[in-house]
């Protein structure tokens, strides 16, 4: 037991360390991304982070954290969980157990644990380490499908 919880730290860290730094200049990230906006379903156990604009859907059991930077979100968590809100904006949900539907301009939801369901659309990068599927789809298209790796490797939604 206390071998995963030092690996769930660090995998922690790793992916908030990653989706930190990949986003130094999110509004030209998105601004380059084009017009329309993309579609990402995932499912599986890990670590699930997503950063950009649109609407995320979000369940599971574990530890879920929020950031809204641009402080425009609309956030409704379902569920159970002790809030707790931390320093650079971030609200981190311990024992989570439940939903959460988050819209903004420049939103950042991320959740580690188990039984994870993911839905978004809009338009930003994405991490999921673990294991798990899932697929990218624009303008109802599948762009590209793939699993969960244990790599912690950044994707755009396009």
């Amino acid at each position: 037991m206390k071998v995963k919880r030092i690996s769930l730290i660090i995998s922690l860290a790793l992916a908030i360390a990653i989706l930190g730094i990949s986003f130094l200049g999110p509004q030209v990230a998105l601004a380059e991304s084009g017009g329309g906006s993309g579609n990402l379903v995932a499912d599986g156990d890990g670590l699930a982070g997503i950063r950009g604009g649109g609407t995320v859907t979000i369940s599971g059991n574990g530890i879920l954290w929020i950031r809204d930077q641009a402080g425009d979100a609309e956030i409704d968590i379902t569920g159970n969980g002790i809030r707790s809100d931390l320093p650079g904006g971030w609200v981190r949900y311990s024992g989570f157990n439940g939903s959460a539907v988050v819209s903004g301009s420049q939103i950042t939801v991320a959740l580690s644990g188990y039984s994870i369901h993911l839905q978004a659309s809009g338009t930003g990068s994405f991490v999921l380490r673990g294991n798990g599927t899932y697929s990218v789809t624009k303008d109802g298209v599948v762009v590209f499908t793939g699993a969960w790796t244990e790599e912690a490797e950044v994707k755009r939604i396009p």
